[in-house]
């Protein structure tokens, strides 16, 4: 890939355009009116070196992935793993991996010694996003053991707030995800009021791909070329 060329053909002459989920800080989430993130920053800099202007449309996370192929936007970003029923369609591929991450609870710090290992969610509501990594793995993980996983999330603040409150026990999430919820959340002192448990790898490692629309070829092959020099696992 030549830098500041386009070598390929996007959906609008001139733009990246961009379908993203927004409630997965660190990757994607909203500062105000901008969106940014790893992810929103790693695609920035890719339109740059092609000059290409970025455009951004916002999305619920299940389904994310077949935007690419339905036309809607040229790269599909919010921290998704590649699953054999996330079904990109004909013009769609994933790209080459960029991040490696491990599944986690967020829970209260003050909860730390009593809840660590799946076996201590028996009766505790967990909290994930629909369709996600989290879901996955909280029906495999933790609901046969006796957890109620709920697949609602009207935002990460929200979550948190739940979480805080009691009206939750954990929130699934990766574990780059809810290190940066734990950072985020502090007390008067400075000090955490959150902490991460249970991290674990999934049985297929959950490496962090795109969803990017394959009608132009040569799209994807130049985002793997981009990818293979800023790998992060």
């Amino acid at each position: 890939m030549s830098e500041n060329k386009v070598a390929f053909t996007t959906i609008s002459e001139g733009i990246l355009t961009i379908c993203t989920y927004t409630e997965f800080a660190p990757f994607s989430y909203e500062n105000g009116r901008d969106i940014v993130g790893t992810d929103i920053s790693l695609l920035r800099e890719f339109a740059a070196k092609t000059d290409l202007r970025v455009e951004f449309i916002k999305r619920e996370f299940p389904g994310l992935w077949e935007t690419p192929s339905n036309g809607d936007c040229d790269v599909a970003a919010a921290g998704m793993m590649e699953y054999e029923d996330r079904r990109l369609g004909r013009n769609a591929v994933w790209s080459d991996p960029y991040m490696l991450v491990r599944r986690s609870l967020l829970i209260r710090k003050s909860d730390l010694e009593i809840l660590g290992d799946p076996e201590d969610f028996e009766g505790k509501k967990i909290a994930v996003t629909p369709s996600s990594s989290a879901h996955i793995d909280g029906d495999l993980r933790y609901k046969p053991l006796g957890a109620t996983i709920i697949p609602l999330v009207p935002s990460q603040d929200e979550i948190v707030s739940q979480l805080l409150s009691g009206k939750i026990d954990a929130f699934g999430e990766g574990d780059v995800s809810n290190e940066y919820l734990a950072g985020k959340y502090l007390d008067k002192h400075g000090e955490r009021l959150l902490a991460l448990t249970d991290v674990h790898s999934m049985e297929n490692p959950e490496l962090i791909r795109f969803a990017v629309r394959s009608a132009d070829e040569r799209l994807p092959a130049a985002i793997n070329e981009f990818l293979g020099k800023i790998q992060r696992f």
